[in-house]
């Protein structure tokens, strides 16, 4: 995977993680690409973010949101996260940066 697009990526995770959560994540148009999202950080060796994003995919039938905002927002807001409290284990986690991604992304050329 091309830097830029890793960058982009984690980038993306970050800002809509760090903001309000697996929630706004799905929500917004960055989960969208949250299976990239996971391949970027296998790409970078960020195993344990990896692991805690796939965790929160889990959540939605079938294992992977949807890549239509759409149907993601409404399974999202109908089945898998009605009190926007679904991902309070992987919000958690993730805010603990296990992983350094920043100095993950930079170390990835």
């Amino acid at each position: 995977m091309k830097h830029d697009d890793v960058e982009r990526l984690v980038a993306k995770l970050e800002a809509e993680v760090n903001n309000g959560g697996f929630d706004q994540f799905f929500f917004n148009s960055a989960g969208d690409d949250a299976a990239q999202t996971i391949e970027a950080l296998e790409a970078i060796g960020a195993h344990a973010t990896a692991a805690i994003v796939r965790r929160a995919c889990s959540k939605f039938p079938g294992g992977m949101p949807p890549v239509d905002r759409n149907a993601r927002q409404e399974l999202l807001q109908d089945d898998v996260s009605p009190d926007s409290d679904a991902f309070e284990a992987q919000d958690d986690a993730f805010l603990a940066y296990e992983d350094d991604l920043s100095a993950l992304v930079a170390a990835h050329r």
